[in-house]
């Protein structure tokens, strides 16, 4: 049912708790766990590890978790019960928590219900692996730009979208986001390149006036009930480990 490509290079302090998250959804043979090792196989970056993980795999549904990042409990089922609800689905988007080194949470971010919708006018923004995706739509579609260091999955987002392609909202936390010193995109030491190819990449897929758009999302989410609704969850589970974000 499932195939979780786990792309892994150099040291993986956190990579134990990250297949443990897999382990304890609970779906047993409908999920494939594919770690992709680049010490071993070699790859120029996280973009051909993924690229070269789920040319593997064999799940009719397909996501990815970083070594240092975990699945929250119960996430595969709720995605399950979305495909379910849903004919012809083959996109869904789930939410996010943030947590420090030792898995405890920080904050949690949840968009606009009508991301898809302003999709159509900035990149899509959805956190990797916090989106699923049918095996057909991958192959259909093409994988990641191997020439992206951080920005490979904002891209896939956005040509998928421009393609006429739709995701879902699941609208539940499903992936747990871990900040730390060695975080590649959140550790600090690559902000500054993250931000140079995140500029390039909007150039390049014509988003304009992107801070007035960036904006008004954040108007729809207090509108819409988002926004307290991040500030209601932040409270409750700030503080908390990753294992007690339970809906």
């Amino acid at each position: 049912m499932f195939s979780c490509v786990v792309p892994v290079k150099g040291a993986r302090p956190y990579i134990d708790e990250a297949l443990a998250s897999l382990k304890s959804q609970g779906m047993g043979e409908d999920l494939e766990v594919i770690i992709q090792d680049g010490d071993v196989e070699g790859d120029s970056g996280q973009s051909d590890a993924l690229n070269k993980g789920f040319a593997k795999a064999k799940g009719e549904w397909l996501f990815w978790l970083n070594a240092d990042d975990v699945l929250l409990p119960g996430a595969l089922k709720k995605v399950l019960n979305r495909i379910n609800r849903i004919d012809r689905i083959n996109w869904i988007a789930g939410d996010t928590v943030y947590l420090d080194e030792k898995g405890i949470l920080k904050d949690v971010r949840t968009d606009a219900k009508w991301r898809s919708w302003f999709g159509k006018k900035l990149s899509v923004w959805t956190g990797g692996p916090s989106a699923f995706f049918s095996r057909e739509l991958w192959e259909r579609m093409g994988g990641f730009d191997v020439e992206l260091k951080y920005t490979m999955d904002i891209d896939l987002w956005t040509r998928w979208a421009k393609a006429g392609m739709k995701f879902a909202e699941l609208n539940e936390y499903v992936w747990g986001f871990r900040i730390h010193a060695g975080s590649k995109t959140m550790g600090g030491k690559n902000l500054h390149e993250y931000r140079l190819e995140r500029a390039e990449l909007m150039r390049k897929h014509g988003v304009k006036h992107e801070t007035f758009w960036r904006n008004l999302t954040r108007a729809v989410s207090v509108l819409d009930g988002s926004w307290m609704r991040r500030r209601l969850d932040s409270l409750r589970w700030r503080g908390c480990k990753y294992n007690m974000v339970v809906e």
